[in-house]
């Protein structure tokens, strides 16, 4: 039987990548995401998918594909999902038989696994030790809805035409495992089997499994690549028609470009069958490196009088590492949020590296007035109480503190008082939507009511934007050398707009790569 490629995500847009890869009846997918696009077609911050209605509201969306069989049972229990599938069965790409023996998770990003909460309990998760332990982080310091159930998850029961779950109701842990090249630590051991609550059943824990190598005869190969975000993975998948490669997402303007072009290079020795390749800036020339942005980081911090917040992507750790060089330098100590030292002390668990909160090292928590604590945040607090910073404290020297926080941390500063300068350093990327326009707008609103300089942004016609951000995905010219160094067979790009493939289409016209330009639904064959 032939070996198929199918994108039920991710293809002809940015992220939302749900990727499946078919042997004969053998079968994994390239993550499973949260498409923002389509996402963002019928929702947004207060008009959210109902969870007391399972899959319905995702389903009739679009928001995930009609892969009938794929989904949790529990979510898909009501009379009418029965009346829902019956409308599906019959439209594109509607399928019974995607049964995957494994998701291969690339990296902790939304758009990558943001949907994997939705899918069967029984399916296993592959992925780096880092990635494992920053999805659980995320999950343990966010909601716990229904797509926020990434690690843990409780089932859900019918009850007057609603899902709901029982009190009584444990939380049960997929089924997850580590690659070959992760070190899995007791501690990373101990975090994973915690789910944090002051009450309610024990949780039917799963202890990790590490050390894959194979999925039912298939090799399975993982490289480290340099991405936005700690942990990253590129694949590479055994199939009988050869290695197929999976870059998920890369660049080589950050702090470990030479992994990713050490991944390129392994990947042409497999002689590719297929190459997926990502494409987000495919159409864009070489912008500002990660170095480029910790030099004007460390210049703007060191000249600025009074406070200076630092608002940059969560779970960036390399920007985080940029500040805390640039606050050290500047004699000012960095405070980040709780929600923040949850994930460094989940990161710590399997890379000693990653920074911890501590007085003496100059990393502090923001200390939040709040009314009730979870308990997550109560061991937040027991661990690194001697590192957290009241907001009085910073009030009295706003110039010895920078501040990692976003738009919708910015009320925290009204408990500063009055400030008479500081800078609002924005270090993220550029508004994406309408939406994303209007909270720039009004973070410069606020900018404007807190009297700090705004620094950074979107355009680069303002004197001080250009530099304080470098994207985390490859510009076009490295995607191009990327593609050449592995020489695969065929190349298929997801994760990318017109424009990408337009580019794609122009760079390799003439090649002897063949561009498979991939459909929503429809099957592509590797030969």
């Amino acid at each position: 039987m032939p070996v198929r490629f199918t994108a039920y995500g991710g293809a002809g847009e940015i992220g939302g990548n749900k990727l499946l890869l078919e042997d004969g009846d053998w079968q994994v997918l390239f993550d499973f995401g949260m498409s923002f696009s389509a996402l963002g077609t019928y929702f947004e911050e207060f008009l959210k998918p109902r969870t007391v209605r399972g899959l319905s509201d995702y389903l009739l969306t679009g928001l995930l594909p009609p892969l009938e069989g794929l989904y949790r049972d529990d979510l898909n229990a009501l009379p009418e999902h029965g009346a829902i599938w019956d409308r599906l069965r019959d439209s594109p790409p509607n399928r019974n038989d995607v049964n995957p023996r494994a998701v291969l998770l690339s990296h902790a990003h939304a758009d990558h696994v943001g949907y994997i909460s939705l899918l069967r309990p029984h399916i296993p998760i592959v992925s780096g030790g880092l990635t494992a332990v920053i999805a659980k982080a995320m999950q343990d310091g966010g909601q716990s809805t229904d797509d926020s159930q990434t690690v843990f998850l409780r089932l859900r029961t019918p009850r007057d035409g609603l899902l709901v779950t029982e009190p009584k109701t444990p939380y049960q842990q997929r089924p997850w495992s580590t690659l070959t090249n992760d070190l899995w630590t007791p501690a990373a051991a101990a975090y994973w089997a915690r789910r944090f609550a002051k009450s309610g059943p024990d949780p039917v824990t799963t202890p990790m499994a590490t050390g894959v190598a194979e999925i039912d005869g298939h090799q399975v190969r993982a490289f480290p690549v340099d991405h936005s975000i700690p942990g990253a993975l590129g694949f590479a998948v055994e199939t009988s028609a050869g290695w197929v490669g999976y870059t998920g997402d890369i660049r080589m303007h950050g702090r470990h470009a030479d992994q990713t072009w050490a991944f390129a290079h392994a990947l042409a020795e497999l002689n590719l069958a297929a190459l997926i390749c990502e494409g987000t800036q495919a159409a864009r020339p070489r912008g500002a490196s990660e170095a480029d942005v910790r030099a004007r980081a460390v210049d703007r911090v060191c000249r600025t009088d009074g406070l200076v917040v630092a608002d940059f992507g969560p779970r960036n750790i390399e920007r985080l590492q940029t500040f805390l060089e640039a606050a050290r330098l500047a004699s000012r100590q960095l405070v980040v949020l709780m929600k923040d030292a949850l994930l460094l002390k989940a990161m710590h668990t399997v890379d000693p590296a990653t920074p911890l909160p501590s007085a003496t090292d100059g990393l502090l928590i923001f200390d939040d007035r709040r009314a009730t604590t979870t308990a997550w945040q109560d061991e937040v607090t027991d661990e690194f109480g001697s590192a957290l910073v009241d907001p009085s404290d910073i009030a009295t020297d706003p110039g010895g503190y920078a501040l990692c926080m976003s738009f919708f941390d910015v009320t925290r500063l009204l408990d500063l008082g009055e400030m008479s300068s500081g800078a609002w350093i924005y270090s993220s990327s550029e508004p994406y939507d309408e939406e994303s326009h209007l909270d720039m707008q009004r973070l410069r609103n606020w900018t404007n009511l807190l009297r700090l300089d705004f620094v950074g942004g979107a355009s680069e016609s303002e004197a001080e934007a250009a530099g304080f951000h470098a994207s985390g995905h490859a510009s076009g010219p490295d995607l191009q050398r990327f593609v050449e160094i592995v020489n695969p067979r065929s190349l298929i790009p997801v994760h990318l707009q017109t424009d990408g493939l337009d580019f794609y289409r122009q760079t390799f016209e003439k090649s002897s790569i063949q561009l498979r330009e991939p459909r929503c639904g429809k099957p592509v064959t590797i030969d």
